[in-house]
């Protein structure tokens, strides 16, 4: 028989219109003076084949378009899309061939002689793994004999297995044409095109297995404007893995290895092809517009500015004239002679703009390359993953903490089994210092041998934290860094912190790429990261003055790119039809830790999630929803922290026996209500205590201690899920053809920073297919019932040895998923985060599961 549901409060998992990211406000490079277009080249093509595909908007609006360009002052425009029609497509083919056109050579130059060099990721230097399954994504629908000529370097990497050649374009034609013309498919490549734009296939492309390269060739970029770059990049850059990459190629501005001269031709041929290109805009505007225009009455103008290392192109009036709509002969544009219609731009890149483009858009550039007379540059960016990191850690410390918790600030300390906030601003520090830079590295501000010897110090004092054994007599703990009487100042420590992060960015930049080492220091940052928000949320100066009142609206430019405000409630409703509880079919062999293949790709996993083992799980049965706090509400008002029989090894936490850890009566994220005695309220980090009207509905953030007492108040074989039971719904949706059900859920789950807290539960949408479990992946930890323990085959890692080891034997228990602070980088499903099951203050939630 079925499991009995869950005696609970109704709750609804319907989407509630979650508000929208609060973003930082991008700030924009230098805008060129002069008029620009309605759109840049590239985009036009693209809006313009995307029309053709999908019916678009209606000739009367293309109309309006059109007039509402050549209305504009000082200089009337017409948008670039109107430069392709059929005709113009032909033409701008043509261009590329021309004596002149220089962009189109000097890039297969540039690819033939580096593209051996490009192939590789700057952190495999020249020992690139054959066994990593390689993806190359064009933006585009490729670029012919350049893009070939990476394809075949990237397949001499692998020459067993197939490179996934993924092209994006929004024309069917465009992607059939290539795939004929280049037969990629009889050459041991997958062909994945897909027809859309970029804007809406991107998410489904990063879901791709393996480590990817994103191309954007030609030259394209330059017909972007400064705020179309930084989308563009941005959009590509949200949808890259940690250890994916972008290839961009531009053509450079002028200098002594290229004149103006030589830039200003390339747009002006002697056949007149690019005149004719430019021209043939204003037949095409005739026809979508109904107006007059005579081609021969204009002529083509193409200027290198300098100043903005930028060609401008206008057609000019070669006579006085008035542009009249044909029905009625009404005037639209009065032109003299001489005067022009600014039609395009195309830019010239240095690396300095490239890197001012990639920082806005959160990437740094690792690499680049360019031809021998420096006319055409390939640049190679990676996200800037320190940066990100630095700006949340910041916040936290700055914001949240120094003037949040008014008073000690970063001297205090919320949680007694922990050091205060300063240790955790030294401790990553000291942990990149330590782990993943040279010995020999220099630190900005510590380059003196007084100062190396200081580093040296400042590495002991913050060299490890507290996780003391609760449940023992005198407190018994692995080795960590001793309390200190007096910490160092905090202007000593900001100083190591900005040297270090400096240094460290330094040499992932420019020497390692994010390599083993890397990626392991940015994880123990980004975990840190999350201890320092339970930390916060722990602390009752924020309770009393909430920090939105103190700092978020005066500071909001710190804040964490992603943060948002609580959600609001939801309606209090029955659950979805599939009822409350999932039967989960088993008796089947899953998957626990990560593959070697997983660690290839990512480049990084704890010693703790290797070696991969074969389970076999039987099946059994769980609640699509985690526990509320409404419905845990029952359990405290029952009396179920009185009642020691419910909770077995751990009645020292209810009945103040407990030498290191304070008397429990309920949950550490509760808090009585001043106001009204005997209700309660529920911690938030921003917006201070609220009442179970408005909390009710959010996951009850508990110890694992008390989410067994609450299943045995519950009675009828309630209990926590296993570790291999949380991998067998995710193995089940897989056979069912649901393979990236997992990245699904991580990427609409309340986690990396979407939220600053826990939402309602199921108001993410992101309930598994086949099950309609929610909150699996975010919106807190899931506390399983499998104690954390090495895997048969486990070896510590060399660099951390004592990570994992020092927690094995029974006190600590696995956590799945991840809570709204884990970055998506964390979020893997091999990944183990471990717990004592005494511990309250961690973003932890459960469910109720059953055997069948």
């Amino acid at each position: 028989l079925p499991p009995p549901h869950l005696p609970h409060t109704p709750r609804t998992s319907r989407d509630v219109g979650l508000p929208q990211t609060m973003l930082r406000q991008m700030t924009k490079l230098k805008h060129h003076q002069y008029p620009r277009p309605l759109a840049s080249r590239w985009m036009a093509l693209t809006r313009q084949r995307r029309l053709a595909s999908t019916g678009g908007p209606s000739r009367e609006e293309e109309k309006n378009d059109i007039l509402q360009g050549l209305g504009r002052r000082p200089v009337p425009e017409i948008s670039a899309r109107w430069l392709y029609d059929d005709y113009g497509s032909d033409l701008f083919e043509r261009i590329t061939k021309t004596e002149e056109y220089y962009l189109t050579r000097k890039e297969i130059e540039l690819l033939e002689a580096e593209s051996a060099s490009m192939a590789c990721f700057l952190d495999e230097k020249s020992n690139p793994d054959p066994e990593v399954r390689r993806v190359i994504v064009e933006l585009g629908a490729g670029s012919g004999r350049k893009t070939a000529l990476l394809l075949d370097s990237v397949k001499a990497i692998s020459p067993k297995h197939q490179v996934n050649y993924v092209p994006i374009d929004v024309s069917e034609a465009a992607l059939e044409d290539n795939a004929r013309k280049y037969n990629l498919a009889g050459k041991g490549f997958k062909v994945t095109p897909f027809v859309n734009t970029y804007q809406d296939c991107l998410d489904e492309v990063s879901r791709i297995p393996g480590r990817k390269t994103f191309l954007f060739l030609g030259s394209s970029l330059g017909n972007y404007n400064d705020e179309e770059c930084v989308q563009l990049m941005k959009l590509v850059c949200d949808n890259m893995g940690p250890r994916d990459r972008l290839l961009v190629g531009v053509d450079t501005p002028h200098g002594a290895h290229k004149s103006a001269e030589t830039i200003e031709a390339a747009y002006n041929d002697k056949e007149g092809i690019t005149a004719e290109f430019t021209l043939n805009a204003l037949r095409h505007v005739n026809k979508a517009a109904g107006l007059d225009f005579q081609p021969e009455k204009f002529r083509h103008i193409a200027r290198y500015d300098e100043s903005k290392e930028s060609i401008l192109t206008w057609v000019e009036s070669l006579e006085d004239q008035e542009i009249c709509l044909k029905e009625g002969n009404k005037p639209v544009l009065h032109m003299q002679k001489a005067d022009r219609i600014f039609m395009e731009q195309s830019r010239k890149f240095s690396i300095r703009t490239m890197n001012n483009i990639g920082t806005q858009a959160g990437l740094m550039v690792t690499r680049s390359w360019a031809t021998d007379d420096d006319c055409h540059m390939m640049v190679e960016y990676q996200k800037d993953l320190i940066k990100d990191a630095t700006k949340i850690s910041d916040w936290i410390f700055h914001s949240l903490v120094e003037r949040g918790i008014r008073g000690e600030g970063l001297l205090i300390k919320p949680i007694h089994l922990r050091h205060p906030f300063i240790f955790y601003k030294g401790h990553i520090s000291a942990f990149y210092s330590d782990k993943a830079l040279p010995a020999e590295a220099e630190i900005p501000g510590f380059e003196s041998t007084e100062g190396k010897g200081r580093v040296k110090e400042l590495a002991d004092i913050f060299e490890r934290g507290l996780d003391p054994e609760i449940g023992s007599e005198e407190g018994k703990c692995h080795r960590h860094s001793p309390e200190q009487a007096e910490w160092p100042p905090v202007k000593e420590i900001e100083a190591f912190d900005k040297g270090t992060r400096s240094a460290f960015r330094s040499h992932v930049q420019k020497v390692s790429g994010w390599n083993r080492l890397a990626l392991l220091a940015l994880e123990h940052e980004h975990m840190h990261q999350e201890t320092l928000m339970y930390m916060a949320a722990n602390a009752d100066e924020l309770q009393r003055s909430p920090i939105r009142k103190l700092c978020m609206q005066t500071d909001e430019k710190n804040a964490p790119a992603h943060t948002r405000s609580m959600a609001p409630p939801t309606a209090l409703s029955t659950h979805n039809s599939k009822g409350q509880v999932a039967e989960v079919t088993g008796a089947h062999d899953v998957v626990l830790g990560a593959t070697e293949m997983v660690e290839r790709e990512t480049g990084f996993v704890w010693d703790n999630e290797f070696p991969h083992q074969l389970v076999n799980v039987d099946s059994f049965a769980a609640s699509t929803l985690p526990v509320t706090n409404s419905e845990f509400l029952r359990f405290v008002l029952d009396g179920g922290y009185r009642n020691p029989s419910l909770w077995g090894e751990y009645a020292d936490m209810i009945d103040g026996s407990s030498k290191i850890e304070e008397k429990a009566d309920q949950p550490a994220s509760w808090l009585m209500n001043p106001e009204k005695p005997g209700e309660f309220q529920v911690r938030t980090l921003l917006d201070g205590p609220q009442d179970m009207s408005v909390a009710g509905n959010w996951p009850a953030v508990v110890s694992l201690a008390e989410a067994q007492a609450y299943c045995l108040w519950l009675g009828n074989g309630a209990r926590i899920m296993t570790e291999p039971e949380y991998h067998l719904i995710f193995h089940q949706e897989t056979l069912q053809g649901n393979s990236t059900v997992y990245d699904e859920a991580k990427s609409k789950c309340n986690s990396n920073w979407k939220y600053a807290g826990v939402v309602p539960v199921g108001s993410m949408n992101d309930a598994t297919k086949v099950y309609g479990i929610s909150d699996l992946v975010g919106n807190g930890w899931e506390w399983t019932a499998t104690p954390f323990e090495p895997f048969p085959g486990f070896k510590p890692m060399p660099e951390y040895s004592e990570y994992s080891a020092d927690f094995f034997g029974g006190q600590h228990f696995v956590m799945k998923g991840g809570s709204p602070f884990t970055e998506c980088q964390l979020q893997r499903l091999s990944f183990r985060n471990w717990f004592q099951a005494r511990y309250r203050y961690v973003w932890g939630k459960f469910r109720v599961c059953w055997d069948q």
